[in-house]
């Protein structure tokens, strides 16, 4: 009999590490896809402050985000976390005539 529930406890761990085996891959998938966005937004966001910042400081908007790296609010164009690459960014530019430039980005792979 203690035989029998050993290898019933056995048999259930070793479905029950199946079970994990098969989730755990879609998981860190969907994770890693999470993370990535999760990034996209933390750089947009801290992009668009820093164009305000430099907005504010300079009374012009800057015409690229190579623009922000150039004055120090930047020290290097940050990697695009969906595409992989620093020189896929779209700006987005301002529809006021008398402050031409960019206002803020967004991720080039929303244009591929």
């Amino acid at each position: 009999m203690r035989r029998k529930a050993v290898l019933g406890i056995l048999a259930f761990v070793a479905l029950a590490l199946i079970a994990v085996a098969l989730i755990v891959p879609c998981v860190s998938v969907d994770s890693a896809a999470k993370m990535r966005e999760r990034v996209l937004r933390q750089d947009v966001f801290e992009i668009r402050t820093l164009i305000s910042q430099y907005t504010l400081d300079l009374h012009r908007r800057p015409q690229s985000v190579d623009d922000l790296v150039k004055a120090g609010y930047l020290k290097h164009v940050p990697m695009d976390p969906l595409t992989g690459r620093n020189d896929t960014w779209v700006a987005e530019w301002s529809n006021d005539s008398k402050t031409p430039g960019i206002v803020g980005i967004h991720s080039g792979a929303e244009h591929r």
